[in-house]
């Protein structure tokens, strides 16, 4: 059923302008905004979940990269991880108090990633849970699970990285509410072929590269060969 939408502050001068493009385009004012207010729709959706791959390329990189998103993350998070508790990565997470979502199922994860995770959802919406019903900020009513994850790099590891890859499609088919980072060192994920890479690749929303100080966003589009004389 079509609605009537009454925008606030739309005066005439910008009524006039967007007017003007809309007849100069051929189109009508209506469908600019319906496509306007769907792209923001698409976009609120698609920003309530995000699953991020990061490579780092040693140990300082790894410490520079977890410090810093432990400070960006506000209290609208519940910061939890996945990994090894000898991995330096979950040892510096530990000293800052996230919590451990797969306790002692992480090998077991490993082995049966797809089963296992089940149980460490349940884990993490459990915590969400308590804190929205336990605590007085009026934040812990938005809370979402941030978390960190040392999967692929294990997987790749002790496995491939197409099993990796193949855990990820898995996982971002299921489009779990907020942030997943996949967090690997490059030299584990760069052993897999050049198909098995592509797909892990692609079985993330976006792909990072992080040496020192610095993060780099590795952009992977789909083009035509003629753009490269453009």
């Amino acid at each position: 059923m079509v609605k009537d939408l009454f925008v606030r502050g739309f005066d005439e001068k910008l009524h006039a302008k967007a007017a003007q493009i809309a007849t100069s385009d051929r189109v009508t004012l209506a469908s600019i905004v319906t496509d306007a207010i769907d792209k923001w729709v698409k976009n609120y959706e698609k920003n309530k979940h995000r699953h991020n791959l990061i490579l780092y390329s040693d140990q300082i990189s790894l410490k520079k990269l977890l410090e810093e998103i432990d400070k960006l993350a506000s209290d609208n998070w519940l910061k939890s991880y996945c990994g090894p508790a000898k991995h330096p990565g979950i040892q510096i997470l530990n000293k800052k108090m996230w919590v451990d979502a797969a306790h002692d199922r992480y090998e077991e994860l490993i082995e049966k990633p797809q089963e296992t995770a089940i149980k460490v959802f349940d884990t993490i919406n459990s915590k969400i849970k308590n804190k929205r019903s336990n605590g007085n900020n009026r934040n812990n009513t938005n809370l979402l699970p941030l978390i960190i994850t040392f999967l692929v790099e294990d997987i790749s590891r002790k496995e491939s990285v197409k099993k990796a890859a193949g855990v990820c499609e898995w996982y971002e088919s299921k489009s779990i509410p907020g942030i997943t980072y996949c967090i690997a060192n490059t030299r584990t994920v760069l052993a897999g072929s050049f198909g098995d890479l592509f797909e892990l690749f692609n079985a993330h929303n976006a792909v990072f590269l992080i040496k020192s100080n610095k993060i780099y966003r590795l952009r992977i589009d789909d083009e035509h060969f003629y753009s490269l004389l453009i």
